[in-house]
């Protein structure tokens, strides 16, 4: 059967049409209800057969305009379109966002490396980890004079990050290889989040946060709208038996889950919450909306990062009431583009 698809990237939504051999009766079906379709057909397959309709999925995606793109991702993970004309859910805002949203300070804040300066400036040089060495190209990372531990990932993007413990980590070959393709991404292409678009790619090594027994510290997530923290976001254990909490302002347990399973036991308010909170809430008062993550070693609080995307807005609440009260706090704009 010979199957043809023809994007009409002129209406909203955009349509794909297909043309399967002599069926000719078949109507035009729209981008939600084709990717519904292959993802429920690629459930019941193989795991070869799921790999190359992910792969379709993607090829289809990458070529597809911002809006039909970021309403066929929406639809992919929660089987419904985002309201873009009036957006209540924290993760419709987020849709919202990276389509209509272009604050020229995303990029810089976004930058992993250029982050740090605005950040020394909002609540000072000691809560910045330690960069050694910053490069466009991998094979460039002195091995031989950095002395370890330390973490080396690229700025534009997440996940794929590499940790020298010790001499024995260091696979030149391997790690070369793979900053070289994650240079190659896009990030920002890949989820339509503008933010990422316009950042130089390079690679960079930071000193790794210290923790007594080689401990991952705890990663604090702090959504902070109008610069005022209402939730956090808390995840231990991230390389094992990854757990993650969700709390108020008050660490006040929520009875929400997002991706990974909450501990079973009870976790001890920090000592320092509020410190952390005043600072995420220094960094996030210009933004509407922002996640400010620190970490809370022995030495002192660190910054780690800003985004503003989270999950890219393709992460499920549960309860699903839940994604309406993250995205209550968050008021947007009397007029907005989605109005037209």
């Amino acid at each position: 059967m010979r199957v043809s698809i023809i994007v009409d990237s002129g209406a909203r939504p955009s349509r794909f049409r297909i043309h399967p051999g002599q069926r000719s009766e078949m109507k035009p079906v729209t981008i939600p209800v084709l990717a519904c379709r292959l993802y429920m057909e690629s459930k019941r397959k193989p795991a070869m057969i799921r790999n190359i309709v992910e792969k379709v999925y993607r090829s289809v995606i990458d070529r597809l305009p911002d809006y039909a793109a970021i309403n066929l991702m929406y639809f992919r993970a929660f089987r419904r379109l985002p309201n873009l004309r009036n957006p209540r859910t924290f993760n419709e805002k987020i849709a919202w966002r990276k389509l209509y949203q272009r604050n020229p300070q995303f990029p810089i804040f976004a930058d992993k490396i250029a982050v740090k300066a605005e950040i020394a400036k909002l609540i000072g040089e000691q809560h910045i980890i330690e960069t050694l060495w910053v490069g466009k190209n991998p094979e460039d990372i002195p091995f031989d004079a950095l002395k370890p531990p330390y973490v080396i990932k690229v700025n534009h993007s997440s996940g794929g990050n590499v940790f020298i413990r010790t001499a024995q980590d260091i696979k030149r070959d391997k790690i070369v290889a793979s900053m070289r393709q994650q240079l190659e991404f896009s990030h920002g292409h890949m989820h339509r989040e503008w933010g990422y678009l316009g950042i130089p790619h390079k690679v960079m090594v930071e000193r790794m946060i210290e923790m007594p027994d080689d401990e991952v510290p705890e990663d604090y997530r702090f959504f902070t709208y109008h610069g005022r923290v209402h939730f956090i976001h808390v995840d231990y254990d991230r390389f094992r038996e990854h757990k993650r909490n969700l709390y108020d302002r008050e660490w006040n347990l929520l009875p929400a889950k997002l991706t990974h399973p909450p501990t079973s036991e009870p976790v001890s308010k920090p000592a320092n919450l509020g410190q952390m909170i005043n600072l995420a809430e220094r960094i996030g008062a210009q933004f509407d909306f922002v996640r400010v993550d620190l970490y809370s070693p022995p030495q002192g609080i660190l910054f780690g990062e800003v985004t503003f995307y989270p999950c890219a807005g393709l992460q499920a609440f549960i309860p699903k009431d839940w994604d309406n009260k993250f995205g209550e706090p968050w008021k947007m704009p009397a007029s907005s583009p989605g109005d037209d």
